[in-house]
């Protein structure tokens, strides 16, 4: 026997949708490349100092793989570190912005 469902209330339904939605944002964009960086690389890519580097790593703000003295950076790990501070330019949302 097939097991009848009670509709879903509005409330109900917009529960859901907001659940998938905030679902689909909080995971990292997919990559289709996997890209690995050292201390180096990812200095030169960022242009940020080896200071600064490793205080990004201490707080926990850039994850990172350590094998031996090296560490190694994901493109992921860069992705996701990216995506948490990124804000968007205030002047273009009120259209102020002129060049």
């Amino acid at each position: 026997m097939k097991k009848q469902s009670t509709p879903l209330t509005d409330g109900e339904m917009l529960k859901r949708i907001l659940t998938i939605v905030e679902t689909h944002f909080k995971s990292p964009p997919r990559q289709s490349k996997t890209c690995v960086y050292d201390n180096k690389s990812l200095m030169a890519l960022l242009n940020i100092k080896e200071k600064y580097l490793k205080r990004l790593r201490d707080n926990g703000l850039l994850g990172y793989s350590r094998y031996g003295d090296k560490y190694w950076y994901s493109q992921a790990d860069v992705d996701l570190f990216l995506s948490r501070f990124h804000y968007t330019a205030f002047a273009l949302e009120d259209g102020l912005a002129t060049i």
